[in-house]
């Protein structure tokens, strides 16, 4: 079988030794890339600047109106309004089983709030620091009384047939 060409020297041990110098390569930059404090730096980097941007994102106010919905008024906020822009609003204070619903409830001067009385049994509301507040005479089941509110204050009221039945407006 001798064709007249030298016959490469095959010895498994140089195949051998390359396939570890191989490996020793891959292990080193494999290595390389779990210590390299760069890249590391860089993930926690990205990692702050995305959990900043969704924080952000998630505490800009959302405007809400409800001014369709039967008995529910003007609800919510208005994001970027001025005082002097601002249209007055009507709140609605649902009451029933000797609850006022909102039991505190912010509102601006100007606005209205409309006290509705949703028990079997009529109700007067009477205010406890505000001249003129009072509903002067009872308020039958599913009728309202409406107050507009013209001073900023602090401003408690009650059902005059159970003095503990009390709640707050707080007018900015």
């Amino acid at each position: 079988m001798d064709s007249g060409q030298p016959q490469p020297n095959y010895e498994p041990e140089q195949d051998t030794e390359l396939y570890s110098a191989e490996l020793a390569i891959s292990k080193i930059e494999t290595s390389w890339l779990l210590r390299s404090s760069g890249l590391s730096w860089l993930l926690i980097v990205l990692v702050l600047v995305l959990l900043a941007f969704s924080v952000n994102m998630l505490k800009q106010p959302v405007a809400s109106d409800t001014s369709g919905l039967p008995g529910q008024g003007n609800i919510g906020s208005s994001a970027g309004s001025t005082p002097d822009s601002r249209q007055p609003r009507i709140y609605t204070v649902a009451y029933r089983s000797g609850v006022f619903s909102p039991t505190n409830l912010r509102i601006h001067a100007g606005d209205t709030v409309r006290f509705k009385n949703e028990s079997i049994f009529p109700i007067k509301i009477v205010g406890d620091d505000l001249v003129g507040f009072d509903s002067i005479g009872d308020v039958p089941q599913g009728s309202f009384f409406a107050f507009t509110f013209a001073a900023r204050g602090i401003f408690s009221y009650h059902n005059e047939k159970s003095p503990d039945e009390s709640a707050t407006i707080i007018v900015r």
